[in-house]
């Protein structure tokens, strides 16, 4: 009998403690930061930090010099899907700029070459672009997902214009999404805007 009433005492005393439908017992702290959304600009203006960071997903880019075009630093293909299929997905990613000191344009691609394992070789490549994004803090919202669907978007992602482009007429298809340098005349919004077929 003492033994239930001590069960029904604890019982009592925790459930005033419960959350309410709503609330938190948790007081926000006054000085509560609010997250800032990331940047891209700092992958624009810094070509050298920008190369390294892209040779972490295996890339091999060069350095970013100038050529017959321009600015460019490129990479190596690497595999997005079964290296051993016949003839695998690869995925590239490029830089471009007018001059050395910022990069205009960056540019991840995927050759879809082997249908059986496309859908490896999309989620691979959406999740190397939302891990260089993670790099700057920038989130993409789920804009991304346009990557699985082989849906064409553009938009901002973070503050930077971005695109995706489905090339489904060619030969082998070919998936791109591109990142633009800000300009002064870009408005910088959270979402890239799905077209619909």
């Amino acid at each position: 009998m003492r033994t239930a009433a001590l069960l029904l005492l604890a019982a009592t005393a925790l459930a005033g403690c419960a959350l309410q439908p709503g609330g938190s017992n948790v007081a926000a702290p006054e000085n509560a930061a609010v997250e800032k959304p990331g940047s891209l600009a700092e992958a624009f203006t810094d070509p050298a930090a920008t190369v390294a960071k892209l040779n972490q997903f295996g890339y091999r880019l060069g350095a970013y010099e100038n050529g017959p075009n321009g600015f460019t630093a490129a990479g190596e293909p690497v595999f997005l899907s079964q290296s051993d299929a016949k003839n695998p997905n690869r995925g590239t990613v490029e830089l471009s700029g007018k001059d050395g000191a910022a990069i205009d344009t960056i540019v991840f691609a995927l050759t879809v070459t082997d249908d059986v394992n496309a859908d490896t070789a999309k989620k691979r490549l959406t999740d190397n672009v939302r891990a260089f994004l993670f790099q700057y803090g920038v989130k993409d919202g789920g804009a991304l997902d346009a990557i699985a669907k082989e849906q064409d978007a553009d938009g901002p992602i973070g503050d930077s214009p971005a695109a995706i482009v489905v090339e489904k007429d060619k030969s082998p298809r070919r998936i791109t999404v591109t990142f633009q340098r800000a300009t002064a005349t870009a408005p910088a919004e959270a979402a890239v805007q799905t077209k619909q077929p």
